[in-house]
């Protein structure tokens, strides 16, 4: 019982010494913008106040000079800032990016604007994707200003830099605040007790004031909302195109199906069933000959008309559900699968589909390249997400370059919003987790 105590105890001024580290590194990360705005707006006000101090007049003529002399300095601190801050904004977003992913686990990927490439022209000018100019020096500079100048994102890093000095570094100041305050008083007579107060004010703050960062980098240190909505725009029309272009080689492949195998098959059935009509009489023999051919030749179109549809929903998937569609699948396979399942009910019949035909190419995956001898797939449900993990004891080194089946499944998943997940280290053991969202019926 003592030593869990000790251990605690240990444990929290830890947490209280990282605290005052990470709260002291985002005070030094956010207050350039509120030093720039007070040093201009001190010195704004000591300028516009020079020229009303010996203003007199009517008391409202004196108020609208003093409220103008207020616009103007305000006027004064946004301008500054809006020249500061291309030159610091992506250099602080970026350090407080890395720190959030250190220090929360976000990992937050912005895109900025690069300089256009420059180009001679017949002229001898050079242009820059926007104007004219005589040296191919000045075209470069003024490409990187007009990427510097005219970068969205680096405008939305410029909101993070104000807003942060106005919310993180109050906040994240806080626990230096109270140490440093409570130091002052406990050295001055008459104040002990506010200083000690302060002190622990100060050292209770420290393990949670730093987080102030989370939310905010959430919000404001990822691509700006529509460049986030471009993005999701543009994974749509993939995702359209390559469900179109499934669907075209599906069509092709039953198409080819049907006329390479079961339509030649049944065309010669036919034909067959003619020769023994004629034959009946004159040859008996020889007519019981040809329809014993032609009842083979059924047999086998039949087996390449099941084989055919095995890429449509096959029936014990429409009539038992995605977890004995599964179990029939491991009966089948070539190596030896066990299936453990925690769903509850049928999921959504196009997501149950989906996961079905995953699982199927990955155990086909697992047959032809993992030279495994046992297999696990394991079903579950839970937050609202269906998964499925398929693991085996085989070779591993399975990833997701766009040569290989995997790069598919991630694409069909992908239509449903889900995600794949691939663990397979040279030598094995390989597992694949795909997460789909769906609502159980």
């Amino acid at each position: 019982m003592r030593s869990s105590v000790g251990g605690g105890f240990l444990r929290w001024c830890s947490e209280i010494v990282l605290g005052l580290y990470r709260s002291a590194v985002l005070v030094l990360l956010t207050c350039l913008m509120p030093i720039v705005g007070a040093v201009v707006g001190y010195g704004g006000s000591k300028l516009a106040y020079s020229w009303s101090a010996n203003l007199t007049g009517p008391p409202l003529v004196v108020a609208l000079a003093l409220l103008g002399e207020t616009l103007v300095v305000i006027l004064w601190i946004a301008v500054a800032l809006w020249c500061v801050h291309p030159l610091t904004s992506r250099t602080l977003s970026q350090a407080a990016r890395r720190l959030a992913a250190r220090w929360l686990g976000l990992r937050i990927e912005v895109t900025y604007r690069t300089a256009s490439p420059v180009t001679r022209m017949a002229t001898g000018h050079w242009w820059d994707g926007e104007e004219y100019h005589k040296s191919e020096r000045e075209a470069r500079r003024r490409a990187r200003m007009n990427a510097r100048f005219h970068d969205p994102q680096l405008h939305w890093d410029g909101l993070w830099s104000v807003l942060a000095g106005v919310t993180v570094l109050p906040v994240a100041a806080l626990p230096l605040v109270g140490l440093a305050g409570g130091v002052y008083l406990t050295l001055t007579p008459g104040f002990l007790g506010p200083g000690i107060a302060m002190i622990l004010a100060g050292l209770a703050a420290a393990p949670f004031a730093w987080r102030v960062l989370g939310p905010l980098a959430r919000r404001f240190l990822g691509p700006i909302p529509y460049a986030r909505l471009g993005r999701r725009v543009a994974e749509l029309e993939a995702i359209r195109a390559d469900l179109t272009q499934t669907q075209a080689a599906e069509l092709e492949r039953i198409e080819r199906g049907l006329h390479d195998g079961a339509q030649a098959r049944l065309v010669g059935m036919g034909m067959s069933m003619q020769a023994a009509e004629h034959l009946l009489e004159s040859d008996p023999a020889a007519a019981r000959a040809i329809l014993a051919e032609a009842r083979a030749s059924s047999v086998t179109a039949l087996a390449e008309l099941r084989s055919l549809v095995r890429g449509i929903n096959p029936p014990v998937l429409t009539e038992r559900g995605l977890v004995d569609a599964v179990r029939a699948l491991a009966l089948d396979a070539p190596v030896e699968v066990a299936v453990r399942s925690s769903v509850p009910t049928r999921p959504e019949r196009p997501v149950e589909a989906a996961v079905y035909f995953t699982v199927a190419e990955l155990l086909a995956n697992v047959a032809k390249h993992a030279h495994a001898r046992h297999v696990t797939v394991e079903l579950g449900y839970e937050a609202r997400t269906l998964t499925a993990t398929v693991t085996d004891d085989g070779v591993g080194g399975a990833n997701l370059s766009s040569g290989s089946g995997l790069h598919g499944v991630e694409r069909r998943i992908a239509a449903f919003g889900g995600r794949l997940e691939i663990d397979s280290p040279a030598g094995g053991p390989t597992r694949v987790h795909v997460a789909v969202p769906c609502v159980l019926s």
